[in-house]
């Protein structure tokens, strides 16, 4: 029996809570790899928002707030990313450690 992502989602106050607080209301859809994927995708597009941000900041076509907030944006994808990457490493460690 498959389970429902909104059930699961319903079933927890706090996270459910957050979900509306932030209008989302997107089910999910895919497979893992899928959703891995739309997520770097995401997190490319954010580098690149700062980056074009960054340079219309060095020309002067760009308010100093815009570019502080885009180089934040960057800075916390990042650090996502690289957190991520740190769990998957660690992940995969533990893998191989485990006795077959």
């Amino acid at each position: 029996m498959p389970v429902q992502p909104n059930a699961a989602l319903n079933a927890v106050a706090p996270a459910s809570a957050a979900i509306r607080a932030y209008g989302v209301t997107q089910t999910p859809t895919g497979d893992f790899p899928t959703m891995v994927q739309d997520a770097a995708r995401a997190s490319l597009q954010t580098l690149r928002g700062a980056e074009m941000m960054a340079a219309r900041g060095v020309a002067g076509t760009a308010d100093i707030q815009e570019v502080v907030q885009a180089a934040a944006n960057a800075e916390l994808t990042v650090q996502t990313l690289t957190q991520l990457r740190d769990k998957v490493v660690g992940a995969y460690m533990d893998v191989l450690r485990m006795a077959v």
